[in-house]
């Protein structure tokens, strides 16, 4: 029979060391969320449809108490992403945002791999 024998000190070491990485995962996670609404937010008025200016000057991104948003708040936003019967499509905001989360889900899982 094989025994194993733990000092209480390599426990509270162990514990350190999770803390430690626990602190980093989320300071990491809050700046990874905070690039990727900044660019997504970039991406969205780069390829927003340009009359006035309007629709490109609404988009924004920021950060509140439930985390991190990028928004397009002008009210004809899901006109011009979607369409309408009397006009095509022309998206901007839900291509770049699927794009940039699917990258910030793998920049996530390497930095996971690496702290691991």
């Amino acid at each position: 029979m094989t025994k194993y024998e733990v000092d209480k000190k390599d426990f509270k070491k162990l514990e350190r060391k999770l803390n430690k990485i626990e602190i980093n995962l989320i300071q990491d996670l809050t700046k990874e969320l905070g690039v990727t609404a900044s660019i997504i937010s970039l991406k969205a008025k780069r390829d927003a449809p340009y009359d006035t200016g309007f629709l490109k000057d609404s988009i924004n991104f920021g950060k509140d108490s439930n985390g991190v948003y990028v928004e397009s708040p002008a009210e004809y936003s899901g006109f011009q992403e979607y369409g309408t019967k009397y006009m095509k499509a022309q998206p901007f905001f839900f291509d770049n945002a699927k794009t940039e989360i699917k990258i910030l889900i793998q920049r996530l899982k390497n930095k996971i791999k690496r702290l691991v």
